[in-house]
């Protein structure tokens, strides 16, 4: 209490109204972040959400009322919760989104008929995760910030498993089948969709096979821009054919996934966007999933559950993705390896200390110590020549040469010397 005290009595804030605005101002900036964290991290639903634009100002203001050292240290403080905010908030989500992924991988074990993941692993994944997080706080904040806000998302970026991501990982290393001779079990396949029994779509009343139909929730924010949070996705889909040169096969589209189809329809009202995909009769198509025989002995294509894939794409969009992916790819570990780069730049301490150059634990030797100041390129040239200069004579001809015999004197040489 003494110490926060003390440090209380030595803030030095200037009294006036162009302080308390200049305040007030950095606190608006700081609801900015207080507001994406708690909706973003914590998936709070803010009503209304300009609370914290207008509660961070007004507690700025009234404590300037009775003293501005207090207002700044209320300053001090929204601006410090920022980051304590985003640390738990990053825990949080994590945490949240690892028992999501548990309990879809378990129920996606249980439908595949696979063991479930033992409880003892579950929990010494957690406590693995805990412990690297208390590792790298103890780096110091700087570092903390680097690697859970920079390099961790761009290592979850690369690794962490979606469907989308699973299926054209499989579609790069998968050969596309005939569907005459396709091999029972994960297979690719491709062909023209053709229809068995047509359904009628979410928008426009569409005759088609199948539709991906979503919901998102429109944020704007001060600027004028919109944001939008997925609210709700629905599929469903038609049982229906696919028809390559070889032959045909029917699809049981349980489980099935639409994945970069264009849009058809869209529109946006009351905060909410509507948009809708379809899968029409004659599109040409690749599928991912797995061959099986069903009733009559006749062969169908269905979900992969050991896999977890099932998934269909137009084969315009899988070669755009096949094109443009080493482009994309390449152009995101340029950007990254840069940013990282100039964030250790920032982050490493480098000082000047008795003629030396210490960067973090390297110290460096500093040329040309005592010379005089380089206004010119002359300066710079005389430097190098006073730094020889400098040495003793002794030491720079004592030294022999690298390689060099001693050569025996002759006798003429003997008899000069005794003369």
């Amino acid at each position: 209490m003494d110490d926060f005290l003390a440090f209380y009595n030595t803030l030095e804030v200037d009294k006036g109204l162009i302080v308390m605005l200049m305040l007030m101002l950095m606190s608006f900036f700081v609801a900015i972040f207080h507001t994406f964290i708690l909706i973003g991290l914590y998936e709070i639903n803010l009503k209304p959400k300009w609370l914290f634009f207008v509660l961070n100002p007004l507690s700025v203001g009234l404590c300037s009322l009775y003293d501005n050292k207090l207002a700044a240290l209320v300053a001090i403080g929204l601006f410090l919760s920022v980051f304590v905010l985003g640390i738990v908030g990053m825990i949080y989500a994590m945490i949240r989104s690892s028992y999501q992924s548990s309990k879809e991988e378990s129920e996606r074990r249980e439908r595949a008929g696979l063991a479930k993941i033992p409880l003892w692993k579950k929990i010494l994944y957690s406590v693995s995760g805990l412990l690297f997080f208390g590792f790298v706080l103890t780096l110091g904040v700087p570092y903390f910030i680097l690697i859970v806000f920079i390099i961790l998302p761009f290592l979850t970026s690369i690794f962490k498993p979606s469907n989308k991501k699973r299926f054209y990982r499989i579609q790069r290393t998968l050969p596309t089948s005939n569907i005459r001779s396709v091999a029972m079990g994960l297979a690719e396949i491709s062909g023209t969709v053709k229809m068995i029994e047509p359904m009628i779509s979410r928008i426009g009343k569409k005759e088609c096979i199948g539709f991906l139909y979503t919901i998102e929730t429109v944020s704007t924010d001060k600027d004028g821009k919109d944001s939008y949070s997925l609210e709700s996705s629905e599929t469903i889909c038609k049982p229906f054919y696919v028809q390559d040169k070889s032959g045909q096969i029917k699809v049981i589209t349980e489980g099935i996934e639409f994945i970069d189809f264009e849009i058809d329809e869209r529109y946006q009202s009351s905060n909410k966007r509507y948009t809708q995909y379809l899968l029409k009769e004659n599109m040409e198509v690749l599928l991912i999933g797995k061959a099986s025989v069903k009733e009559n002995n006749k062969p169908v294509f269905e979900k992969e559950e050991i896999k977890n894939v099932f998934g269909i794409a137009t084969v315009e969009s899988v070669d755009n993705h096949n094109t443009l992916r080493p482009i994309l790819q390449s152009a995101g570990y340029f950007i990254y390896f840069w940013v990282i780069l100039i964030a250790l730049i920032f982050l490493t301490p480098v000082k000047l200390r008795n003629n030396q150059l210490e960067i973090g634990k390297i110290n460096l030797d500093l040329p040309f110590q005592n010379s005089k100041p380089v206004k010119s390129l002359d300066d710079f040239y005389d430097n190098i020549y006073d730094s020889y200069e400098s040495k003793p004579e002794e030491e720079i001809y004592s030294q022999p040469a690298s390689g060099a015999e001693p050569v025996p004197a002759t006798e003429s040489t003997q008899s000069k010397q005794t003369e």
